[in-house]
């Protein structure tokens, strides 16, 4: 939760907290990893034991690992942006689309009509993850595609939005009852 709170900052109001974030599943991030480690490391050490030993060739093999290991935090990154951050004031959508480029948009917990998820396949059922839909009530959806463990941001969500509209009915009644009593205080004064 911290790691989110820092990393997340900038698209948090002052004050506001980091209850939940739903993530993609790591399996969304094993491909890129399996590529990179295999082109990026392994296969440039392959070639130098086959024969290739010559000092510029050892060269290109450190310089092609440096980009191997920025190619694989830049997929860690984009894996790890894409998320539904559930606050206490709000759900934060954030979509990573590059290096200077990522779209925030803030749902109302009072705008949301609900959520649904699909687990899909062998892999999804064992492994926990798949496509959650967030409802809202102008009528569109929001997808996480693959998310991990689909059936606990769902319960996130309806936990998160209770204790929301809870809390902002309590200080709705609280500043009713402070308005009746005026109301009625007034009323005394004038009634003698």
């Amino acid at each position: 939760m911290f790691v989110d709170k820092l990393i997340f900052k900038k698209h948090l109001e002052k004050g506001e907290n980091v209850l939940y974030a739903a993530h993609k599943h790591w399996a969304e991030f094993a491909g890129p990893f399996v590529g990179i480690l295999f082109f990026g490391f392994m296969l440039p050490w392959i070639l130098y034991f086959i024969g290739f030993k010559s000092p510029v060739f050892v060269l290109v093999i450190v310089a092609w690992m440096i980009l191997a290991c920025i190619k694989l935090f830049y997929e860690l990154i984009d894996w790890h942006s894409d998320v539904w951050l559930f606050t206490d004031m709000s759900i934060i959508i954030v979509e990573w689309h590059g290096l200077f480029s990522n779209t925030s948009q803030r749902i109302g917990y009072e705008d949301t009509e609900g959520v649904a998820f699909v687990i899909k396949g062998f892999w999804g059922t064992v492994l926990r993850y798949g496509d959650v839909t967030l409802k809202v009530i102008s009528g569109s959806h929001i997808h996480l595609k693959n998310a991990k463990n689909p059936k606990k941001i769902e319960l996130a969500l309806m936990k998160h939005q209770g204790n929301y509209l809870n809390s902002r009915e309590m200080s709705h009644a609280g500043g009713l009852k402070e308005l009746l009593s005026q109301m009625v205080a007034h009323h005394l004064r004038h009634k003698k």
